[in-house]
């Protein structure tokens, strides 16, 4: 069960990081120009980053869900 647990714990760490990329530059894009009401996310350089960083977000909880639901059923655990 070790090399099913690393592979889930990569998962796990790939969507902690792609999610705090991701709020990063969300983040930026809604505060960058705070002094206004100006919001920043319609700029190529705020809306492409976050458009691939939300996709792959996504596609990563979703294998992260897949893969929980299989180790799940595969140990037997009822619930």
């Amino acid at each position: 069960m070790g090399l099913v647990d690393s592979k889930f714990n990569a998962i796990l760490y790939s969507v902690e990081g792609v999610g705090a990329a991701f709020v990063i530059i969300f983040l930026a894009a809604y505060l960058g120009g705070l002094p206004t009401t100006n919001v920043l996310h319609n700029q190529p350089e705020f809306r492409i980053p976050l458009a691939f960083l939300g996709a792959l977000l996504l596609i990563l909880v979703l294998v992260s869900v897949i893969m929980a639901a299989w180790h799940r059923t595969k140990k037997g655990v009822n619930a």
